[in-house]
């Protein structure tokens, strides 16, 4: 499943470059850097706007999942993820990518626009199907993790990109996170809409200083 994503995120980079056009003036040294660390604080922002509305969704999920959240309270949670999770998936699209960076620079961060939208998109279904009755668990999990493979990949490849811009050195902590935020989904258990059972809440955290992503699991 994860290579399956990754395959057809990387044929859409493939259809993007090839469409692209470099008859300009390549980009100074410092217009590189510029460019990539404007990108860079642009997917940062989006970061933080998608981490404070899911931390408001897996907040209303764990308190629907435990009979402490009403039917319409819990239906808002997911209405108010999803317009924003397709908001920054929609604005992320519409990043600018100056054609005056260098191919393999321009190719990075077309791969991470690509990773990025795909993880958001993916997040927006998921919220729908953390209630729907026809979304099994297992399916609901494999969203979540699809969004996390997009999210890293997106990750990575604007690491990469910032590596090539000389604006971080390779192997440093910083190329693992963005703004030093972990990928977070929602919550990996689905609720039990009859009997509102108790459930644990899954997110991704990335430590600052190794960089390795572990799986932390709170039972509410």
């Amino acid at each position: 499943m994860r290579q399956a994503l990754l395959a057809a995120l990387l044929m859409m980079v493939g259809i993007l470059s090839a469409c692209s056009n470099n008859n300009l003036t390549p980009a100074s040294h410092e217009e590189v850097q510029e460019n990539v660390q404007n990108f860079y604080n642009e997917m940062s922002k989006f970061d933080e706007m998608g981490k404070s509305s899911l931390e408001a969704f897996n907040t209303a999920l764990t308190s629907y999942s435990t009979g402490k959240a009403s039917d319409s309270e819990m239906e808002k949670a997911v209405d108010d993820f999803q317009d924003t999770a397709s908001d920054i998936a929609d604005e992320v699209k519409d990043v600018k990518i100056s054609k005056s960076l260098p191919e393999n620079i321009q190719k990075l961060l077309k791969e991470s626009v690509i990773a990025f939208q795909s993880a958001y998109s993916i997040k927006e279904k998921a919220s729908k199907s953390a209630v729907s009755p026809d979304v099994t668990a297992e399916e609901f999990q494999d969203m979540n993790q699809q969004a996390d493979v997009a999210m890293l990949y997106g990750i990575s490849k604007l690491n990469e990109a910032r590596v090539a811009a000389g604006l971080i050195e390779p192997g440093s902590a910083a190329t693992d996170t963005l703004a030093g935020a972990g990928t977070g989904t929602a919550a990996d258990s689905k609720p039990d809409t009859d009997s509102k059972a108790n459930t644990g809440t899954t997110d991704i955290q990335v430590n600052p200083q190794t960089g390795k992503g572990t799986s932390v699991t709170e039972i509410k």
